[in-house]
Order: structure tokens, then sequence, then C-alpha cells
């Protein structure tokens, strides 16, 4: 069944797997690659170098950081640069509150989500696909 998780602060679609006594999460490879991207900027505001991480060390030094804060990670408050139309505001902001989340996350999800689309596209480009 796919639900809505609240993973490290971060809300992701995953499945969730229930057999006998056990639980599994599957991610699909994008929600992924957002998930790292999410991981290595916030674990940074707790002093954790991230760089060449991998998710499974990423998810590692996050759950240290969690069990050590004894509460969920948080996003560093980011002030965008630039100003939106406020009809488009009042839109990011109405679509942010459904999910959760502030104006500027959802803004940011929004870019990472393209930029790994775009990125996913160039890669299929440069081996014929």
């Amino acid at each position: 069944m796919e639900y809505q998780l609240n993973l490290f602060g971060y809300k992701t679609n995953c499945l969730v797997n229930v057999h006998n006594e056990s639980i599994s999460i599957t991610l699909p490879d994008e929600n992924q690659k957002v998930l790292q991207n999410y991981l290595r900027r916030v674990l940074k505001k707790y002093g954790q170098h991230t760089e060449n991480d991998a998710l499974e060390v990423l998810i590692s030094k996050a759950i240290q950081v969690e069990n050590h804060l004894g509460t969920h990670m948080s996003e560093p408050k980011v002030k965008l640069p630039y100003e939106v139309l406020p009809e488009i505001k009042e839109k990011l902001i109405e679509a942010a509150t459904i999910q959760g989340l502030s104006a500027t996350q959802l803004l940011i999800r929004i870019i990472e989500t393209q930029c790994e689309s775009i990125l996913s596209e160039g890669e299929g480009i440069e081996h014929g696909i």
C-alpha cells in the first residue's frame, strides 16, 4: 500500500509492506534521490559531513541525529532571493499547507524534482536512449 511517511522531517510517498511480523518500505528511485538531497542539505545543519555519502549512510546519520535530538530534524530556513507574484504565492502557500510544508520547502522540492528529471533525461540522451 502507498502511504505518505515523515522520514527525518521530510514527507515522502512510499510503499509500505507488512508481512508476518516485519515491515519494509520501498521508495521509488526519484524519491530516493530527492530524500538523499534533502538529507545532505539538512544533516549539514547538524554538523554532519555528507558530500559523497550513499543513501544508506545518510539514513544512518539521520537516525543518530534524531536519536540525539529526540525529535525530527528540520530544514534550514532559506530566504529565496526573488519575489513571487501574489496570486502564485497564495496558491503555493495553499499547496504547501495541504502537504504540511512551508511554501519555501515546497518550492525547493519542486525545483529538486525538476532538476532530477532533467538530469535523468540528460543521462538517457548521453546513452542514446
